[in-house]
């Protein structure tokens, strides 16, 4: 397994592990206008008791609750890939595994060289920082700035309102206790410290994202994208938003990277 798939574990381990379920509510529908180098476009984002849908023009994700699966779309290689909790939960052990190896490795090198290599698995995501800054309104809600600020080379500008509240899953959440516990394990450890750090400071940030406006620079390149709702819907959602046969129709099926490490 890579540095960056071993990262990618960690990462989402501790991000399901720092969910906790919201107060019930109805389903949610959110329209957003998305803004990126390719122009302007309109995306929308579905939650249900049963189903999750969010992405963009390029990239979508959709999560069923009850079997625990995630399906991964890519519209522009019109790919699609799924994986399980379960095998989700044998790449965190795999994970682990070699996490074990890599510390042991570690204690025989100079402490110079030791402190470089946890500031390369988790030295990013510890120099996380939110701000909270104005509120302001946005499609008829009102909404509290934050800024998410990852050193000089991520900024992330989030405004999230109170006055929503996504659905509870409709889940066994007993199934989710292991892989929880694995993920604070890990993020625990001296060199995924800078993971756990990024998720207490994820915390402050309360209630639904409705406007997010993302810029990105590395290597003299800048990347900039943005979205903000225009229209939020509550309500039941028809089957046909999570329908996999329409939405990525013709697409071809891949392996799901996560499922293929070693």
């Amino acid at each position: 397994m890579t540095k960056t798939r071993l990262m990618l574990v960690v990462a989402c381990a501790v991000s399901l592990a720092a969910v906790v379920p919201a107060a019930s509510a109805e389903d949610l529908t959110l329209v957003f206008k998305t803004t990126s180098k390719d122009g302007a476009s309109t995306s929308t984002s579905y939650y249900s008791t049963e189903k999750m849908r969010t992405g963009d023009a390029e990239h979508e994700t959709i999560v069923e609750y009850g079997p625990g699966k995630i399906t991964s779309i890519d519209h522009k290689k019109k790919e699609y890939s799924e994986i399980t909790l379960a095998e989700m939960e044998a790449a965190m052990q795999k994970a682990q595994a070699q996490m074990a190896q890599m510390e042991e490795q570690m204690k025989n090198m100079p402490p110079a060289v030791r402190e470089k290599m946890e500031s390369m698995m988790g030295g990013a995501a510890g120099a996380v920082t939110v701000t909270k800054g104005a509120t302001r309104q946005v499609a008829g809600y009102s909404c509290q700035d934050y800024t998410v600020a990852a050193g000089t080379t991520m900024t992330t500008k989030l405004c999230t309102t109170t006055a929503l509240a996504l659905p509870v899953p409709n889940a066994d959440f007993k199934k989710f206790a292991s892989f929880a516990t694995s993920a604070g394990t890990m993020a625990n450890n001296p060199m995924f410290k800078g993971l756990q750090k990024f998720a207490d400071e994820m915390k402050k940030i309360e209630g639904v994202t409705i406007a997010e406006a993302t810029s990105f620079k590395m290597m003299g390149r800048s990347v900039d994208n943005s979205k903000e709702a225009t229209e939020i819907k509550k309500g039941p959602i028809p089957a046909s938003a999570f329908d996999l046969a329409t939405i990525a129709k013709g697409y071809k099926k891949v392996d799901n990277p996560m499922s293929k490490m070693k």
